[in-house]
């Protein structure tokens, strides 16, 4: 069995859509995880050739889920660095201000 190919999409979404599309994509991570199975292997059995595609079944699927947690994790991750930004930002735009200000009143006081 061939590894399924992956490919990286990019497309926009409203910024409100945001918290429902992730939690779309954690929730189907959840029920591909719960679609694991893991079975108890049998210790006089344990080095058959049986077992060797119960292992990979099985990781292949834990390997399907990280992937879709992993994206989870990016887009979230890339919401709080926005989220950050703008509060780091916001006291730099609040510094410049005053200056434009001042800036103002002393070309109205020029004339």
């Amino acid at each position: 069995m061939s590894t399924p190919q992956r490919i990286n999409i990019q497309y926009s979404i409203d910024f409100e859509e945001l918290p429902a599309e992730v939690t779309k994509l954690y929730d189907k991570a959840i029920k591909q995880y719960g679609n694991i199975n893991l079975p108890k292997l049998s210790k006089q059995n344990i080095l058959s050739s049986s077992n060797v595609l119960l292992i990979d079944e099985a990781r292949k699927a834990l390997a399907k889920t990280d992937i879709m947690l992993s994206d989870a994790q990016s887009i979230i991750n890339s919401y709080v660095e926005y989220e950050l930004s703008l509060t780091r930002d916001a006291p730099q735009q609040e510094m410049t201000h005053p200056d434009q200000q001042n800036q103002v009143l002393q070309n109205e006081n020029a004339s």
